[in-house]
């Protein structure tokens, strides 16, 4: 790959990349290390203009991915991130910087070029427990199965949710079909919600995505791993035990723009009501966008039944909101949620 050099046009372009830094580092409170390094990659030029040859967002997400995707736990990087050492692992220090920032100037064409070849596509299967109840309600409205879509499906993980047991702490939602691999998903009811006696019945999984990951690919699994965040060993555990779920349960994965393939959907599924989902996704969109996709679940609501159920960002970091409704505009938030599925709490 030809080395990149991306230089501002003025002072002003390094300022604004390292406030986007900074404001992305806000919402890592979940993760110490990756909290520190992108406070310190903020106020080094030389790592700000590595950042900033990365276009597709989040721009950290993907240079984080791409240091993780390589390591192994022989690696000297290796003793700060608990999921390759265990317990063991190292709190964040000058070190950390130092080693991680020679890391990244060595492997810089290797790094930019996995950042533009790979997307962030986080396949969180918790946060199936905290779009659960909400999708049940739909399918009991309903009164019949579901053909439950998940836009930016990634894997499909969150549509197998009928395969895993969830835990709200005050109460157990059994999965409704059994899996080789039991997974349960635990969520702190916070919010004291009623919750369903049992996972919705689904007519179909179908799974829209501009890159659809294949779940058996060890490559793809690869990547999907190393945007766990180096402290959740328990995000990592419960991420293979989700593939190895959905490995065996059928998904018709769709690759192309969702927008485009939402209303086009009527003519392509057997008869029955529909379930669109989407869970911390829709953020990567521009407002125009947000609003196609609106557009687009309207249009194919013209044609048959259709519920939206939707967890994206809002407030406070690793603070998601649960909406439902058709569109943004006309959609009420029903709950506020960890953004990995941790706890469901009142808007």
């Amino acid at each position: 790959m030809e080395n990149r050099r991306w230089e501002p046009r003025s002072r002003t372009d390094l300022v604004d990349v390292a406030s986007a830094v900074l404001r992305w580092s806000e919402s890592a409170v979940d993760s110490p290390m990756y909290e520190y390094l992108a406070t310190r990659i903020a106020a080094d030029e030389r790592m700000l203009r590595i950042v900033a040859q990365i276009e597709r967002t989040p721009p950290l997400n993907l240079l984080f991915g791409g240091v993780r995707m390589g390591l192994t736990a022989d690696d000297a990087l290796a003793a700060w991130y608990p999921v390759l050492v265990g317990q063991g692992a190292r709190l964040p220090d000058d070190e950390l910087w130092d080693i991680f920032r020679a890391h990244v100037l060595d492997r810089e064409d290797a790094l930019l070029e996995i950042a533009a070849s790979h997307r962030t596509q986080t396949n969180e299967a918790g946060r199936s427990a905290a779009v659960l109840p909400w999708i049940v309600e739909a399918a009991e409205r309903f009164g019949e199965p579901v053909h439950l879509v998940d836009v930016g499906t990634s894997a499909g993980l969150n549509l197998c949710l009928d395969r895993y047991d969830h835990d709200y702490g005050d109460g157990i939602v059994p999965a409704g079909l059994p899996a080789s691999t039991p997974l349960t998903l635990h969520c702190e009811n916070r919010g004291r919600f009623d919750l369903p006696a049992a996972t919705p019945p689904i007519a179909s999984r179908i799974g829209l995505d501009l890159n659809p990951v294949d779940a058996t690919d060890p490559a793809q699994a690869a990547w999907l791993e190393a945007l766990v965040w180096p402290e959740h060993v328990d995000r990592l555990e419960r991420l293979r035990a989700a593939l190895a779920i959905r490995a065996e349960t059928p998904v018709d994965l769709i690759a192309g723009d969702a927008i485009a393939l939402l209303p086009t959907l009527h003519d392509t599924l057997p008869p029955g009501p529909v379930v669109v989902m989407h869970t911390v996704m829709a953020y990567q969109l521009t407002h125009s966008q947000q609003l196609d996709l609106d557009a687009a679940v309207t249009a194919l609501a013209k044609s048959r039944r259709v519920a939206r159920v939707a967890m994206e960002p809002a407030g406070a970091p690793t603070h998601t909101a649960i909406r439902t409704g058709l569109t943004r505009a006309t959609a009420t938030v029903r709950a506020t949620a960890h953004a990995h599925g941790r706890w469901l709490d009142v808007p």
